[in-house]
């Protein structure tokens, strides 16, 4: 039977008996149950042995035998002197005996977890330590970023400035190209001239000159 039906069944007794207050076999006794309150009657169990616990349901009127009911149903008569109130010590030492052995499994057990939280402690320490060199190196690679970012606005900054300067600087040639044009035809139109008056000129020596030249008089031959 196992424990919690013991504790049912001793539930039940206790009900039963009206509150009933608990006794055990005393130390080192292998008690002999009876039928009746006496050595002449019948014995149903051969050695109850020391700690059962059970409650007495009645006593003979000298008080020297027990009616007693276990905790695992058994019911006769028993001598009551070897009964106690009292857990008995070597009940007390097995029981002891229990907890230290249950004790020191709950203890191998927070052993085993607590080796298995310093393994996972270490992997966790390590995984940290790889984050930590990652976001370190993320950081740097963001600064370079942002460095690059800053270049790359000032460089374009510096292109638009650039292409402006270039827009300026073309308008410039193309007026100066206008001025030259306007230049040359003003030097072609002037050698054109320059030309028609020396044209001219020639044209007018050539009729004047003979006419403001005097003319000599033919000699005769008859003279």
């Amino acid at each position: 039977m196992t424990r919690v039906s013991t504790f049912i069944v001793l539930a039940i007794i206790s009900a039963s008996s009206s509150a009933q207050e608990v006794f055990y076999i005393i130390d080192k006794l292998y008690i002999p149950l009876r039928s009746g309150p006496g050595a002449e009657y019948r014995i149903l169990h051969r050695g109850i042995p020391t700690g059962t616990e059970m409650v007495v349901n009645e006593r003979t009127e000298d008080g020297k035998y027990s009616r007693i009911t276990t905790a695992n149903g058994s019911e006769g008569w028993l001598r009551s002197q070897y009964l106690t109130t009292e857990v008995p010590a070597r009940t007390q030492v097995d029981t002891l005996q229990e907890q230290k052995q249950a004790l020191e499994q709950q203890m191998e057990s927070v052993n085993g977890l607590l080796r298995e939280l310093r393994d996972n402690y270490r992997i966790m320490s390590g995984q940290l330590s790889g984050k930590e060199e990652q976001l370190e190196l993320t950081g740097s690679e963001l600064a370079e970023i942002r460095r690059i970012s800053s270049n790359a606005l000032k460089l374009d900054g510096q292109n638009r400035r650039l292409v402006e300067g270039a827009q300026v600087l073309k308008s410039r040639i193309e007026v100066l190209e206008a001025d030259n044009q306007r230049l040359l035809d003003s030097n072609e139109n002037e050698a054109f001239l320059n030309g028609a008056l020396a044209v001219a000129l020639g044209v007018m020596i050539t009729l004047l000159v003979p006419r403001l030249w005097p003319k000599r008089r033919r000699s005769s031959s008859w003279a």
